[in-house]
C-alpha cells in the first residue's frame, strides 16, 4: 500500500494566526508540513526566528510558489486576496481565504471561483469563528426565507473602525448595534472584524440577502467575543449563539477562527471527515 503523500502548505502572513496553526501542528503532528511563509518587506529576520529553519521566510509571491504548496493559506489581509488570489488558483494550487470580507466584491469572487474551474484548483473557505454553517448550506438547498448574522465584540475590539468616530467606544455600557446593513459594507468598513458577515451571506442567502448587526457589548466575560445565526426557511430554523475566547493578542479575532483553518487543513489528510 502507498504511503500517503504528506501536505505541503504555505503561509501568507505571520500573526496571531498562523502562530496558531504552528502550534497546533507541532501538538498534534498531522503529516502536514509548512514549507514558507510570506511575510511583508522587512519582517523577513524577525520571522525566520520564529518560525525555524525549515521553513523558508520569503517576501514575494513568486518566492513562495516556487516552494511548490499544495495549499497557500491566506492569513493576513483583504488586500492580500485581491492582490495573489487569482495568481495562485491560476497555478492549480489551492487557496485557502479567511479574509473572506474581499468577497463582498462578487466580480472578485466569481473570478477566483473562474479561475479554480479552469486549473482544478479548489477555493476553500474555513468557517472561521461561527459554527452552524453546516446547516445554513444544507438549508439553502431548500428555500430561505431569512439569514442574519450578529457579531458581538467588547467596544475596544471595534477600536481603529468607523465605529471610533460614530461612537464614544470607552463610554458604551450596554449591548450597542454599531453597524447594520449588508455583507458588502460590513466586510468593507470592518476588515478586521467583520470577514463572517460575507462568509455567512456565500454560504446562505447570497450578498443582497442577508441582514448583518455588529454589536458592541461591554457585559461580554473579559477576553470574548461572541456571535448570533438565524436562520428561517422551507425545511425549519436554525438559531446558533456562539461564546468564544478572543485571540490574546488581538481581541478582533476568535481563537477559533484558527482552531477551523487548522481542522479544514487536517481533513485534507485524515482518512475520515471526523
Amino acid at each position: 500500500m502507498a504511503k500517503k503523500k504528506r501536505l505541503k502548505i504555505a503561509l501568507i502572513g505571520y500573526g496571531a494566526i498562523s502562530q496558531t496553526l504552528f502550534d497546533i501542528f507541532a501538538e498534534k503532528k498531522p503529516p502536514i508540513d509548512v514549507v514558507g511563509v510570506l511575510v511583508r518587506p522587512g519582517r523577513a529576520k524577525e520571522t525566520r526566528k520564529k518560525v525555524g529553519r525549515k521553513v523558508a521566510v520569503v517576501e514575494s509571491l513568486p518566492a513562495l510558489l516556487k516552494l511548490k504548496p499544495d495549499v497557500v493559506v491566506e492569513a493576513a489581509s483583504q488586500q492580500a486576496v485581491r492582490d495573489w488570489g487569482e495568481t495562485i488558483l491560476k497555478k492549480g494550487i489551492d487557496l485557502m481565504v479567511i479574509a473572506t470580507g474581499a468577497y463582498g466584491d462578487p466580480k472578485l469572487f466569481r473570478k477566483h471561483v473562474k479561475a479554480a474551474e479552469k486549473s482544478g484548483a479548489r477555493l476553500r473557505l474555513p468557517s472561521g469563528a461561527i459554527a452552524g454553517l453546516d446547516g445554513l448550506l444544507a438549508m439553502r438547498l431548500g428555500k430561505l426565507e431569512r439569514v442574519k448574522y450578529v457579531s458581538i465584540k467588547p467596544p475596544h475590539a471595534w477600536s481603529g473602525t468607523p465605529a471610533e468616530t460614530d461612537f464614544d467606544l470607552p463610554s458604551i455600557k450596554e449591548p450597542t448595534v454599531i453597524f447594520r446593513g449588508t455583507p458588502a459594507d460590513a466586510g468593507r468598513l470592518y476588515p478586521k472584524n467583520a470577514n463572517l458577515a460575507v462568509t455567512v451571506a456565500l454560504c446562505g442567502a447570497g450578498l443582497d440577502r442577508t441582514d448583518i448587526e455588529l454589536v458592541a457589548d461591554p457585559t461580554l466575560p473579559p477576553g470574548t467575543n461572541a456571535s448570533r445565526l438565524e436562520v428561517v426557511g422551507d425545511s425549519g430554523e436554525l438559531n446558533m449563539h456562539r461564546l468564544g475566547r478572543a485571540m490574546p493578542d488581538n481581541p478582533k479575532t476568535g481563537v477559533l477562527t484558527a482552531l477551523t483553518m487548522a481542522d479544514d487543513l487536517m481533513k485534507m489528510v485524515r482518512a475520515s471527515d471526523w
